[in-house]
């Protein structure tokens, strides 16, 4: 087949990952692949498929192809438009309506999911939300990444390193990512003498709001893919503290891929991972975020239990499992 993925941007982020990760496993299993955006820049991830800039999408620069993916709103309605491919879907990593930034676009967003195509959808909890508002076939895809590249340098550690080094991942000025609830979860573990030190890593760098809440230890900015092992390896605990608009993010399952337990918010998307592999608090609850990373550092057994169970529940979302899936979606006739 031949497919085309149509991005916004290839700037740093999880969803753009996710995608390339797609694209280059089909192109992996015989299918012409290629990636079309409007903003190539792509320093920070190695791409294996070929790569179209275009000034806009339309019939006049989207190539034909057998499937078109739309990956991002803006990208969805043009794409429709320019009717260049017989079977072309929406790619949702999470709906955009409800995030603060863009609000000032909700026409848009509107538009777009109200075009009468395939959804593919990363998190089955946006498909209560989305079906009664819009048309639509409706594929719940797995979340997957390639663990191996994560797979820890000393898998028989059993207890976190003194002092601890507590990981968050994610921009600031996001907001439903949440890392000022991490960030002050952290300070509350300082407030009460701990030693623990602070990793960060965000594709922007530090900016003063944040830096007032919490100075980081370690403040990776816009890190490439292959370093991100490697940061993770650094850390104790990963806190992922999402609100409930995120879709299902990368950040937890590579931690726990890397050997690194989490504690994480207790919102849809992540009820995919079973209780006994993480820690749950509720969103925004910093105090519940800091009292479950205390315990995590203060029970070596249970650390080491949360460590173990992670590495075998990352190797679970495999990325041919979501390959076979797509091969058998782009595969069905047209209706």
């Amino acid at each position: 087949m031949r497919i085309a993925y149509v991005l916004e941007s290839l700037e740093l982020s999880g969803g753009v990952k996710v995608i390339v990760e797609h694209a280059e496993g089909l192109r992996a299993r015989g299918h012409d692949v290629m990636l079309v955006t409007r903003d190539a820049r792509h320093g920070w991830l190695p791409i294996g498929v070929p790569v179209l800039e275009v000034p806009v999408f339309d019939a006049t620069t989207l190539p034909e192809a057998d499937v078109h993916v739309a990956t991002w709103f803006p990208t969805v309605a043009p794409t429709v438009r320019a009717h260049r491919a017989p079977k072309i879907f929406h790619f949702c990593q999470g709906y955009e309506a409800p995030h603060p930034h863009t609000l000032h676009r909700l026409d848009e967003i509107d538009e777009a999911y109200r075009q009468p195509v395939p959804k593919l959808l990363v998190s089955a909890h946006l498909e209560p939300i989305l079906t009664p508002r819009y048309p639509g076939t409706y594929h719940v895809l797995p979340q997957a990444i390639p663990a191996a590249d994560f797979a820890p340098p000393d898998p028989q550690r059993n207890a976190p390193r003194r002092p601890a080094t507590v990981g968050v991942v994610g921009p600031f000025e996001a907001p439903l990512k949440g890392v000022g609830v991490a960030l002050r979860a952290v300070a509350r573990l300082r407030e009460a003498g701990r030693d623990v030190r602070l990793y960060r890593a965000s594709a922007l760098p530090p900016g003063e709001v944040e830096r007032r809440i919490l100075l980081a230890d370690v403040y990776g900015h816009a890190l490439p893919v292959g370093v991100m092992p490697i940061w993770y390896h650094a850390c104790d605990v990963l806190l992922h503290p999402s609100f409930d608009a995120e879709g299902f993010p990368l950040p937890p399952l590579e931690a726990m891929a890397a050997g690194v337990p989490v504690v994480l918010t207790d919102i849809p998307s992540f009820r995919p991972l079973a209780d006994d592999v993480v820690s749950r608090v509720p969103p925004g609850d910093a105090s519940g975020m800091a009292r479950e990373t205390a315990r995590l550092l203060d029970e070596p057994r249970l650390w080491a239990t949360r460590r173990a169970k992670g590495i075998e529940a990352a190797r679970g979302f495999s990325l041919d499992r979501v390959l076979d899936r797509l091969e058998e979606i782009f595969g069905q006739k047209i209706s």
